[in-house]
C-alpha cells in the first residue's frame, strides 16, 4: 500500500469513528487530522496552525484546541507533552506503542525506538496485584541544539 494509500485509510478510519460517536468530519478537522497524519513527529498547535494556514488562512488555534480535545477524548490523538516554550504537542494515535525524549527548551519531541518501561511496569503491577491499563514515559531535558545554544529558547 502507498503512502497517499495509507493517509487516506487513516483517515477513512478517523472518519467512521466520528460518525459512529455523533461527530461531523469537518473541512477543518479534516485539515487537523491530515496535519498530524503527515507529521514526523509530535505537533504544536503553532506548528499545526502554522501549517494550516498555507490552504485555511482563518485556521485559529481555537480551531485547532477544539478539534484536538474532541481527537483526544476519542483515543485517536494522544497529547505527548506540555513542556518547551510552544506548550503541548500532540500526535496520531494507533502508532506502535512508544515513548519521548523532550527539550525543556524548544518542545523538540524524539520517539523512543523501545519501551523501557514495559517490564518493570508489568513486575510492580503483579506485585502490587494491579490491573494495567496502560502507561506513558517521557524524559525531559536539553536537546542539542538547545544543549549548544541553538536551539528556539
Amino acid at each position: 500500500m502507498g503512502i497517499e494509500e495509507t493517509k487516506q485509510t487513516q483517515t477513512e478510519d478517523v472518519l467512521d469513528l466520528l460518525k459512529e460517536k455523533g461527530y461531523k468530519f469537518t473541512p477543518q478537522r479534516r485539515a487537523v487530522i491530515g496535519a498530524l497524519i503527515d507529521a514526523k513527529e509530535p505537533l504544536s498547535v503553532k506548528e499545526m496552525v502554522d501549517r494550516l494556514r498555507e490552504d485555511y488562512p482563518d485556521m485559529s488555534a481555537d480551531t485547532v484546541y477544539r478539534n484536538l480535545k474532541v481527537l483526544c477524548d476519542l483515543g485517536v490523538v494522544s497529547l505527548i507533552s506540555q513542556q518547551g516554550k510552544e506548550g503541548a504537542r500532540y500526535e496520531l494515535d494507533g502508532r506502535p506503542h512508544h515513548h519521548h525524549l523532550v527539550c525543556v527548551s524548544c518542545g523538540k519531541s524524539v520517539c523512543l525506538p523501545y519501551c523501557p518501561m514495559e517490564e518493570r511496569a508489568e513486575e510492580l503491577a503483579r506485585r502490587e496485584h494491579f490491573q494495567v491499563l496502560g502507561h506513558t514515559f517521557e524524559v525531559f531535558g536539553y536537546c542539542r541544539d538547545c544543549q549548544k545554544g541553538e536551539g528556539t529558547s
